[in-house]
């Protein structure tokens, strides 16, 4: 008999205990979409760190003079972008950008008449940071750069500056404090001038909020007497399209311009490794689950085989092979998994859709601030996963009992009680 002929047995076979059945069926359904949940909220949790750190403070890619990750860590004023216009509007005639924003990062102390503390101040583009900040189509997108008390950066008030929280409770400064800024210009003498806090953020960053002060750029050009920017900040249409556009600069204009790029995975270092150890941690997971279904299904299988033996030894002693009562039994445990499997996905999916619109509370993430309302992500590759795991666990579970049905002595199984 082919295995074709054999699915009609193999199917009244399971239903015959159904009961046992039943829950053999729950246990590989429910492992299956344990498996959407778990991977769907790491997906999510990713996704939500990515881009919040990719809208509060990375960008996309972010555009240097040529040799400032080599050098211009310690002589960041001999590596500035002095003519930054002919690179933005370059840059903004490729596919896929869709912003780009001018920065510059430089260290200063914060004073204010009581304490004077070290600052990493970062001048930006009030109106270019909003647009940067907007994160679009995530249920419940909470996690980039938030304003907690206080308004925003304007042009209107070149003066005022933003906190973060951290420094923010370091120093007791609250909105509508004045603060002093000192640092060295780039010819190398001291400039300092008046401010007011004009609000508080919070980002994904910890340690960003605990020494991050934000001005518009235009003061912050004046304060260090130039006119040239540290850096542009480029945001694309969608993170897909990265490392497309990285090579368009990367063979297009780098040295026409003078300039390199990095993405954002490339300065994403604690984010890289925190996905890597969820990865490590949803693959024993997997395992766990993946060992549960074994465990059920070979219970099943090895119970029913107890209870069959006279009907196996029956049908061997009407012809049929050793290696056909094999194949029946490894049918029954892969119907067994593919049945439970279609169930585990649709339970997982209509879990994963209910919790999404709920949303599920979070507390900061490692390293972070803010707290967020998790998802679950549910991506083709997690239900093929899904699916994957329960029909081979069921399959190959089915392998030993199936075996040792198929070697039984047929007087001996005929006499079974």
């Amino acid at each position: 008999m082919t295995t074709v002929e054999f699915l009609p047995l193999a199917f009244r076979n399971i239903r015959r205990n159904r009961m046992r059945s039943m829950v053999t069926l729950a246990a590989i359904a429910f492992g299956a979409a344990a498996i959407i949940l778990a991977g769907g909220f790491f997906q999510d949790t990713f996704l939500r760190m990515r881009e919040g750190l990719i809208h509060s403070h990375l960008g996309h890619i972010q555009i240097y003079k040529r040799g400032y990750w080599d050098q211009g860590t310690a002589r960041p004023f001999e590596y500035l972008i002095e003519s930054p216009k002919p690179v933005v509007e370059a840059l903004g005639s490729l596919p896929n950008v869709q912003l780009i924003t001018p920065r510059f990062s430089f260290s200063g102390l914060l004073s204010t008449g009581e304490n004077t503390v070290s600052v990493m101040v970062q001048g930006v583009n009030p109106d270019g940071e909003v647009r940067l900040r907007r994160i679009e189509g995530i249920p419940h997108a909470d996690t980039g750069l938030a304003i907690l008390e206080g308004t925003d950066l304007s042009n209107d008030d070149p003066f005022g500056v933003l906190l973060g929280q951290g420094l923010a409770r370091a120093t007791r400064l609250s909105v509508g404090d004045s603060v002093i800024i000192l640092t060295n210009t780039v010819a190398g003498s001291l400039n300092a001038y008046d401010f007011t806090v004009r609000g508080l953020f919070a980002s994904p960053s910890k340690e960003f909020d605990d020494r991050g002060l934000r001005m518009p750029l235009e003061t912050a050009q004046r304060l260090l007497r130039t006119e040239a920017v540290e850096s542009l900040i480029v945001l694309l249409r969608d993170t897909r399209h990265t490392e497309s556009v990285l090579a368009q600069i990367h063979h297009g204009m780098a040295e026409t311009y003078g300039i390199e790029a990095k993405a954002w995975h490339e300065l994403a270092d604690f984010y890289n490794r925190v996905v890597a150890l969820y990865r490590r941690q949803f693959v024993v997971l997997i395992a766990i689950i993946a060992v549960i279904v074994v465990l059920s299904v070979f219970n099943t299988v090895n119970m029913s085989i107890t209870e069959r033996t006279r009907e196996i030894g029956t049908i061997m002693a009407l012809g049929f092979r050793p290696s056909e009562v094999r194949r029946l039994l490894l049918l029954e445990g892969l119907l067994m998994g593919i049945v439970g499997g279609v169930f585990g996905l649709l339970l997982g999916t209509a879990l994963a859709h209910l919790l999404s619109i709920v949303g599920i509370p979070m507390p900061p993430p490692p390293g972070g601030t803010v707290e967020w309302r998790a998802a679950i992500k549910v991506v083709p590759e997690l239900l093929l996963m899904a699916f994957g795991v329960a029909t081979l666990s069921a399959f190959f579970s089915s392998w030993y009992p199936a075996r040792r049905a198929s070697g039984l002595v047929i007087a001996d199984a005929l006499r079974h009680t």
